[in-house]
């Protein structure tokens, strides 16, 4: 296939499944965005970058109101959507636009503000 698993940039992060978070680490390469869940959960998810629509920051509301920057919004171009719960959002955010930029789809990237 030739894609590169060289990890540019990793740290913990846990999936939202509904009221259920799925506690991982998360990995981003020059292809792909991928979760590998903890032991005893679901299956890794590998999500190649061609086949992302929009990543963006979000902030994680609590009653109502914008409090925590800590989410990363993934949306496919199929429909499906992931969120991630993560620290040092705006690291995440400079490590995804850097490979986006360098794979010619910074467009992907939802800058907010």
């Amino acid at each position: 296939m030739g894609e590169s698993l060289d990890v540019v940039y990793k740290g913990l992060a846990n999936l939202k499944n509904g009221f259920k978070p799925v506690p991982g680490k998360l990995y981003v390469t020059k292809d792909y965005l991928i979760h590998k869940p903890n032991d005893y959960f679901a299956e890794d998810i590998m999500i190649p970058f061609e086949d992302v629509m929009r990543i963006e920051g979000v902030m994680t509301k609590i009653l109502g109101r914008d409090m925590l920057s800590n989410l990363l919004e993934v949306e496919t171009k199929e429909g499906h959507k992931f969120q991630f719960v993560i620290n040092k959002q705006k690291k995440w955010l400079m490590a995804l636009e850097q490979i986006l930029m360098e794979r010619g789809e910074v467009e992907k990237l939802v800058q907010t503000k």
